[in-house]
């Protein structure tokens, strides 16, 4: 089995080196199964869905408990297919569209100017270190 090493110190050097030495296999050969084989469904239960064998005939197998998980979800899908949006709320979602085309966003310098305190302490910091510059350029100018 492969790791990845997700650390950048020095303590998975060991690991690289292990790794380095070995081949690099193929990619058939890392496949990982989804689960047990349990997990897949026999070929009766497709029959059985597809419509080609009646339900008594799979539920006397071993594939009792697929066929109720199945039947559950067709019950289940089916009380989702007859559920509809109540009345009042389609009303309040056509109620909250906008009847008409909306305005043109008004350019930035059009646009109220709002100062926040961070943003005055950013202005104040910004003008402190101009201005600290001006004030050396003009310091070391030659005479």
């Amino acid at each position: 089995m492969l790791f990845d090493d997700l650390h950048s110190d020095a303590l998975g050097e060991s690991r690289r080196r292990d790794r380095a030495s070995k081949p690099e296999r193929a990619l058939s050969d890392r496949e990982v199964p989804l689960g047990p084989p349990s997990t897949t469904i026999s070929t009766a239960v497709h029959a059985w869905l597809d419509g080609s064998t009646p339900e008594r005939d799979v539920r006397r197998g071993e594939w009792s408990k697929d066929v109720e998980f199945w039947k559950r979800m067709e019950d289940d899908l089916a009380g989702r297919r007859r559920m509809r949006t109540p009345a009042y709320l389609n009303a309040q979602i056509m109620e909250s569209i906008p009847r008409h085309a909306p305005q043109v966003i008004t350019p930035w310098w059009r646009r109220e100017f709002v100062v926040t305190p961070s943003s005055a302490i950013l202005m104040m910091a910004t003008l402190m270190a101009a201005a600290s510059a001006a004030t050396a350029l003009v310091l070391r100018a030659p005479r």
